[in-house]
């Protein structure tokens, strides 16, 4: 009977070798003393020139800028030389920062027109505006009434409030209105009211 030779190294059958020649297989472990050295090499150190040197009576300022290319933008003024040319490059960036500085500039025209007040309602019109606010809601809203006596909306809201009846419609409308949300609007919806709850507890 002829006995052929393995294909493969015997070291690589490891069912053939006995159970005391098979590899140990070690786990390694961290201890407490590789961690804390492991931290301390990763912890960045901090550069030489930011810290202050014991030999000052008082304090100073330290300018420390990245490594990056000089600014005039981003060099304090104070650690320019007098004749250096970033000092002009540098008050011609603050002259263009802010062009309406110069008084003869004129300015952009304004968004809305202006316009004066006028405080031309007396207790009469303020009653005969509260009696059909009163006598009509529906008819007469804000937007009527400020067309009608030459007023603002919000004069006519703190003059002549509406009726219980009106202000009850409004809620049911707006409650009907909500009930057609989705998830998304109602959630933006609810975070909107607990930010104001927050800024007006001023957390």
């Amino acid at each position: 009977m002829n006995i052929l030779p393995p294909r493969r190294p015997l070291l690589q059958l490891t069912f053939l070798l006995p159970p005391c020649t098979l590899p140990i297989h070690c786990t390694p472990h961290r201890h407490e003393s590789s961690a804390r050295r492991t931290t301390k090499r990763l912890r960045p150190k901090q550069d030489k020139a930011a810290i202050p040197s014991h030999r000052e009576a008082r304090d100073h300022i330290v300018f420390n800028p990245p490594s990056s290319a000089p600014s005039p933008y981003h060099t304090p003024l104070i650690f320019l030389p007098p004749n250096d040319p970033r000092r002009r490059l540098l008050a011609q960036a603050h002259a263009h920062a802010n062009p309406y500085q110069d008084p003869e500039r004129r300015l952009p025209p304004p968004v809305r027109q202006p316009y004066e007040k006028t405080y031309n309602l007396g207790e009469a019109q303020i009653a005969e505006m509260q009696r059909l606010r009163a006598d009509d809601p529906f008819k007469w809203t804000r937007t009527k009434l400020a067309e009608k006596f030459g007023c603002s909306e919000f004069f006519v809201g703190m003059a002549a409030q509406a009726t219980k009846e009106r202000m009850d419609w409004s809620k049911q409308l707006l409650e009907n209105t909500k009930a057609r949300w989705g998830r998304r609007r109602s959630n933006a919806r609810e975070d909107r009211t607990k930010r104001r709850e927050i800024w007006a507890r001023d957390d």
